[in-house]
């Protein structure tokens, strides 16, 4: 039996398929964000003049949420309709086909969580080629053509966990806390980062609080510092991670969160593992349930970012950019460190009622 062989005409209309099927795919794509915005603008009776989407990596995190809502509340005031590109849709993308879907829609302003790989770069690049800016936000990648970057100054960021190190280290010396009940002339740190990451953000963190604790611990207590990588692929596998330390390995003294995902599995886990105290929690981000560990003194401190303004600040630099062709380079977010001490007045601030219940 002969076997069937290709010729190249059948080549080419095999590929000539492939190509209308990608195009078809695309003009669908583009008519439904199209619609999209044509509905809202109906739905609401409110014309908007320009069309700006968000980029991130998930949606469901109060974190992201607040950003989207500082940048959809901004966007309103200004008469631009701003969306979380991927929710509505049924299928889930990732940032990289995102952004295709985004510049393939001709959209007027994208909000996007960057990482610093070769193809992000490209296509951040394709975008502002066609006269689409690009703004960063909580990751970044400036090697590109990006026009700002919003967020956190990681390295400072990193140094304010340090501090805390120290100020633990210190409690333990004076014995004035009962979190000195939990250590031991060696304070053991764990610090979790992801394994799957093109973003240099984390290593300016880590460098921050190598730094700090190098240049400020007074004590005589050394305070030893390890990374601990994350499967950070899916929220399920950043779960189960976090759940295999609970299950396999001695606890450090302290364990450093450096997202709100992580700080939410690494309480859970304890919560879940009846290691309650077992450990102190040094968190990121101040949802709901962050601040309630607070309130029961499970998670000893957290750092909290300005996420409403970070959205706000996406919008006003898409706006200048659209309307001068220039803004900022870099804005750079408030962040605030949270602990027994200022929660009261922080969620008086933020007009936030907990019960601590």
């Amino acid at each position: 039996m002969k076997k069937r062989r290709f010729s190249a005409r059948n080549l080419i209309l095999v590929y000539s398929v492939m190509i209308l099927f990608v195009i078809a795919i695309s003009t669908v794509v583009s008519i439904y964000f199209f619609n999209s915005v044509k509905n809202r603008s109906e739905d609401t009776g409110k014309k908007y003049d320009r069309y700006y989407v968000m980029i991130a990596s998930d949606s469901q995190e109060d974190f992201w949420q607040s950003i989207y809502k500082g940048a959809a509340d901004a966007g309103s005031e200004e008469g631009i309709y701003v969306e979380y590109l991927g929710d509505n849709l049924s299928k889930k993308y990732d940032g990289k086909e995102l952004m295709e879907i985004a510049i393939a829609s001709e959209v007027d302003g994208i909000i996007l969580y960057a990482d610093e790989s070769e193809e992000m770069t490209e296509l951040i690049n394709s975008a502002t080629g066609l006269g689409i800016p690009v703004v960063t936000v909580y990751g970044d990648n400036p090697i590109s053509t990006r026009c700002c970057y919003v967020g956190v100054g990681s390295y400072n960021l990193g140094r304010e966990y340090g501090k805390q190190l120290v100020k633990l280290a210190r409690e333990y010396e004076l014995s004035h806390t009962t979190a000195s009940t939990y250590m031991n002339k060696q304070l053991n740190v764990t610090v979790l980062v992801d394994s799957y990451t093109d973003n240099s953000n984390q290593n300016l963190v880590w460098s921050g609080i190598q730094n700090a604790v190098d240049t400020e611990n007074g004590t005589n207590t050394k305070i030893n510092l390890s990374l601990k990588y994350l499967d950070n692929r899916s929220a399920f596998s950043v779960e189960e991670s976090i759940r295999d330390i609970f299950r396999s390995e001695e606890l450090s003294d302290v364990i450093v969160c450096l997202s709100e995902t992580n700080t939410n599995c690494v309480y859970q886990s304890m919560v879940d593992y009846n290691r309650v105290g077992d450990s102190i929690i040094l968190g990121y981000d101040s949802s709901e349930s962050i601040l309630r560990g607070i309130l029961r003194n499970n998670i000893y401190f957290t750092m909290s970012v300005d996420t409403y303004r970070m959205g706000q600040d996406c919008v006003s630099a898409l706006n200048e950019y659209n309307d001068t062709g220039n803004t900022s380079q870099y804005i750079l977010a408030d962040i605030t460190p949270i602990d027994k001490s200022n929660i009261n007045g922080y969620m008086n601030e933020m007009g936030e009622v907990l019960d601590g219940k």
